[in-house]
């Protein structure tokens, strides 16, 4: 016991020694104007070896305070929109040091300090945001980015209507992965609606790219669940990591699963020909079933600030099937028949991944990233049809693989950046259509070499500029087809005051056919369809132009607009014909002359509204034209949506709603999206939070689609709605754990792959 005793008091006093030797080091960050710079980071790193003794973050008065024990440090400090500060210092207090401004940005700030540099926007978002949000997807939704749209109900993120490219850290991730991602662990949200000559290939409307702190060696447990109260609506999803020193292993699990069984359908058609005309009414009940398993293992290696390695593997397993039950009414050459309508479709999908990524920073701000994918995948897919008069099956058994891959150099000149890379993709998709004694075999190669340049022109103006070129060849076994096509991007960005800003820009991309639409196999639908691809199918060219216009005030009133158009020269639709030798009308596709769509938009709004209301409603008015060899169509269309969020401590509800519907003008397709509806309201409490969704509160038919065909050989009008989405209600909870010290995560900015199987179903 005395001995105890003795090695305790010994202990003590050897701790107390070593504390007693630390000592404080302590300052203040201000600009060249002596304003303090709030929340920047700072970090204390030894001098030999660059290991990390420390970090803080600066308070509202930009001061810091850090401990070391006697001895030469390097402290470090970062701020969104300044220079990085590096002082060689000791223990004490450094007084005040000046942060300077980086010239290549444009600087815009507003309410939530958001940086317009230009390339993107750069937000930090205020605290009581980030307390009340609890995770990303709400807190995305408060910050009201031009052109980017949340739907925190459906979980849903656009950019101008089109697709986003999701990253944590420069890494793409899927949307499971960002929208419960816990929002105090950002430390910066980085938004682009221009996602430059790199992403156009992929169709990409825009970049959120999510910056986390640093974390610390340990782990992080998150689960997520929601289901319906009232249906079959589940989705899940599990994480866990865990990092030490310069490793990170990670695990993720996605579930998501449905099974309606009030899904109608109204079917009004028409077939039209001199030699066999055709009426159909249908009424149909169609429930479907699926359920869908996502497997992700991730390893990062970072070896230092410069070097990192990230390797995953990823499966997806995907199953469902739709019992289909109905009447329907036909015509066929003046006989009228009334029928029973019987359908069962069965699909099955596997699609294992590999993923290698590299990333090396070098001197004299060059940089190289590669990235390889491999792709292999399974697809079965059983479709019977039964009327009275007869019954129609479809049966395919496919398999394929994917190989792609991409090499990015960049390298900085003063205030320019220059980047270039080489994107490839080999596909591969074979495809046994049993009942037709058919085998379809394709491959398609893509290769993509770019070039973008991007810099300032003084303080105010900022541009970017980038070309590319598409080589794509694809094959069937017996014809041969290679487009050569050019992607190109441009923009122009002038910071008028402090509170607006001018932004222009022009995009030029290739549109290629998918490998269904190419495929020549003929499957006949029922007794009066059939379908077939079109191997002469030609890519379609897409020009997009437009002007914007932004507005924030400090008071938290802004304004977008914007004016321009899409043209897209040879886009390719289906069209029906009438086949004589088959006396059977065929679906297949041509190119068309022109789709043309001029629109203007504007959007309103107010943040931080007595301190805890967000505002906003904006419109859209779309003026279509549609021509083709045998038929012109315009169309015009007024879009309205507004949006409410009340936030208070960790407490949000917010609402969406769509006011007017969008409808929107392909070729000879026109087509209304739904009325979105949502409320929702959500509070967190430490780890857990807990979140209410109400779908569709004053609809009780659930989201309403409607697509009307103009095509003089099949006029139609379909109509159906989800009506299970009809007044639900959605549980959901999510509970996280962090435990460990810092992390420092490099950013992974390259994500290829993409298999196409080439798959034809008839439905």
């Amino acid at each position: 016991m005395k001995k105890t005793v003795i090695l305790f008091i010994w202990i003590a006093i050897a701790l107390s020694s070593i504390f007693a030797q630390q000592k404080a080091v302590t300052g203040r960050l201000a600009d060249a104007d002596g304003n303090p710079i709030a929340y920047a980071n700072v970090a204390l790193r030894s001098v030999a070896g660059d290991s990390l003794i420390g970090s803080a973050v600066t308070d509202g008065n930009g001061a810091f305070a850090l401990t070391a024990n006697p001895g030469t440090y390097h402290l470090v400090a970062s701020y969104v929109g300044y220079e990085r500060l590096l002082v060689r210092c000791q223990p004490g207090d450094l007084g005040t040091l000046t942060m300077n401004a980086k010239q290549l940005e444009t600087v815009s700030v507003t309410a939530s300090r958001t940086t317009e540099e230009v390339d993107r926007f750069v937000v930090l978002p205020k605290q009581e945001e980030v307390e009340a949000s609890g995770r990303t997807l709400v807190l995305l939704d408060m910050l009201k980015l031009p052109g980017l749209k949340v739907d925190v109900a459906l979980q849903q993120i656009t950019v101008d209507g089109g697709t986003a490219i999701l990253q944590i850290n420069g890494k793409e991730v899927p949307l499971t992965r960002l929208a419960n991602l816990r929002a105090d662990q950002i430390k910066r949200v980085e938004y682009s609606n221009n996602p430059g000559t790199r992403y156009l290939d992929r169709g990409a409307s825009g970049i959120i790219n999510i910056i986390l702190k640093e974390r610390e060696d340990g782990g992080s447990l998150v689960a997520q669940g929601q289901s319906a109260l009232t249906t079959g609506f589940v989705n899940g999803y599990l994480l866990g990591s865990y990092h030490k020193g310069k490793s990170e292993f990670a695990l993720e699990y996605t579930l998501g699963y449905r099974n309606y069984d009030q899904v109608p359908y109204q079917l009004e058609d028409s077939y039209l020909d001199p030699a066999r005309t055709v009426t159909r009414s249908q009424r149909t009940n169609m429930p479907f079933w699926y359920i869908d398993h996502t497997l992700n293992a991730e390893y990062t290696y970072q070896h230092d600030d410069s070097t990192m390695f990230v390797a995953s593997l990823q499966d997806n397993f995907f199953t469902k099937t739709l019992d289909a039950t109905g009447t329907m009414t036909e015509t066929d050459r003046g006989v009228t028949t009334n029928q029973s309508m019987q359908q069962h479709s069965y699909q099955k999908d596997n699609l294992p991944k590999l993923d290698l990524f590299y990333t090396h920073k070098m001197p004299h701000g060059q940089k190289v990233e590669l990235n390889v994918v491999g792709e292999y995948a399974t697809d079965l897919y059983d479709n019977t049809l039964t009327y009275t008069s007869g019954t129609y099956a479809t049966h395919v058994d496919g398999h394929g693989y994917a190989l792609s891959g991409e090499g990015v150099y960049s390298k900085q000149f003063g205030t320019t950046t220059l980047r270039t890379g080489l994107q490839y993709q080999h596909n591969f998709a074979e495809n046994d259509y049993t009942l037709y004694n058919t085998t379809s075999a394709m491959t398609k190669d893509n290769t993509y070499l770019y070039a973008e340049l991007q810099g300032s022109i003084g303080n105010n103006i900022g541009y970017s500029i980038g070309t590319g070129a598409k080589l794509l060849n694809v094959t069937d076994g017996t014809n041969s087809q290679s487009y050569l096509r050019n992607l190109s991007t441009a923009r122009l960005n002038w910071r008028a005051t402090n509170n607006l800003s001018l932004t222009a820009f022009v995009q030029y991309t290739p549109m290629l056919p998918t490998l269904a639409a190419l495929s020549p196999v003929f499957q006949q639908t029922d007794d009066v369809e059939g379908t077939i691809g079109n191997p002469a199918l030609k890519p379609s060219e897409q020009l997009r132009d437009a002007l914007l216009l932004r507005y924030n005030h400090p008071s938290g009133f802004y304004a977008f607009s914007s004016i321009g158009a899409m043209r897209i020269f040879h886009t390719y639709f289906d069209v029906y014909h009438y086949d004589a030798d088959r006396d059977l009308f065929v679906r297949t596709y041509q190119n068309a002359d022109l789709w043309y769509v001029p629109y203007a938009y504007a959007e309103v709004g107010v943040r931080g509204l007595w301190d805890h209301l967000n505002l906003s409603l904006d419109g859209t008015y779309y003026h279509y034209v549609s021509k083709g060899l045998e038929f012109s169509h315009t169309r015009n269309n007024f879009t309205a949506n507004a949006n409410a969020q009340f936030y208070w401590n960790s407490f949000v509800a917010g609402a969406n709603f769509t006011l007017l519907p969008q409808w929107t003008l392909n070729a000879e397709t026109f087509t209304m999206s739904e009325m979105a509806q949502s409320l929702y309201v959500q509070y967190r409490y430490k780890s857990l939070t807990a979140m209410l969704t109400w779908h569709c509160p004053f609809n009780k038919e659930g989201y309403r689609y409607e697509t009307i065909g103009l095509s003089a050989v099949h006029p139609y009008h379909h109509t159906h709605w989800t009506a299970n989405n009809g007044n639900m209600l959605v549980l959901g909870l999510t509970w996280q754990m962090d435990f460990g010290r810092r992390f420092n995560k490099m950013e992974k900015t390259l994500q290829n792959g993409g298999y196409d199987n080439g798959m034809v179903k008839s439905s």
